[in-house]
């Protein structure tokens, strides 16, 4: 015989556990339901501090995009000799020469802006290359090691020169040549091939002379320029039998 309340606590005891059990569901669902947010929510914030980081490296960057306009001189040497600096006018990214023996430095994009602003991507744009094995140029004849120089073994380097107060070679590299990172205004560069031991020459005085003149100047390309032919000013020899020199017709106080 059952006692008296016993089936009214048996029913809260069901409720209880009924309670209990949609609590554990919803505890469950939300659970699993928060996990993919905050997978989701990491990465969302992820991208934006990406996006934020290249965007501060693009405008804080120096030489920075619209901002900066920085020279340097340079000279390209075979054993000493000072060769013909590169006559392109191409200029996609903003790191271009005007036939000057100057690098002009003044990034439209990231692509040469910050420490993206290389030897590299100027040497792309003047279609030269240089590697340990050799500079290579449009503008003159391969210049390679193999040759040497004189009777010495010969090697390709760069030198890096500051201009003020003085001129002073402050690093020399023999490898990575693309890799070297345009740091400040008025620098120079000797790209160089030169005898075992040695290091590169400073740029010459014409191209040192050409920095002075481009500093400060209004100079600047307001956009990027395609790629165009190269015209090399050369000496044409017209053979003497073709040329026509002028004789003068005898006056008349000449027969008198």
């Amino acid at each position: 015989m059952a006692r008296p309340g016993s089936s009214k606590s048996s029913s809260r005891k069901v409720q209880r556990a009924a309670q209990a059990a949609a609590s554990s569901r919803g505890s469950s669902e939300s659970r699993a339901l928060g996990f993919p947010i905050t997978v989701t929510m990491v990465v969302i914030l992820g991208l934006a501090l990406v996006f934020v980081a290249r965007q501060n490296r693009d405008v804080g960057g120096a030489p920075a995009v619209g901002r900066d306009h920085w020279h340097a001189a340079y000279t390209v040497y075979d054993c000493g000799t000072e060769v013909q600096h590169f006559m392109t006018t191409t200029d996609p990214d903003g790191i271009h020469s005007h036939q000057d023996s100057v690098i002009h430095i003044h990034p439209y994009n990231s692509a040469a802006a910050g420490s993206s602003a290389t030897m590299g991507v100027f040497l792309e744009t003047m279609g030269a290359e240089v590697t340990r094995e050799a500079i290579t140029g449009l503008e003159f004849d391969r210049i390679d090691t193999e040759s040497g120089c004189g009777d010495q073994d010969a090697v390709i380097k760069i030198g890096r020169y500051q201009v003020d107060p003085q001129v002073e070679l402050v690093a020399v590299y023999d490898a990575d040549f693309d890799s070297i990172v345009f740091v400040s205004d008025r620098e120079a560069f000797s790209i160089a091939k030169v005898p075992v031991g040695e290091d590169p020459p400073p740029p010459s005085a014409r191209s040192f002379s050409q920095l002075d003149a481009s500093t400060g100047s209004d100079l600047i390309s307001t956009g990027p320029v395609g790629s165009s032919e190269v015209e090399i000013p050369v000496e044409v020899e017209i053979p003497v039998d073709e040329v026509e020199i002028p004789v003068e017709e005898p006056s008349e106080a000449d027969d008198e």
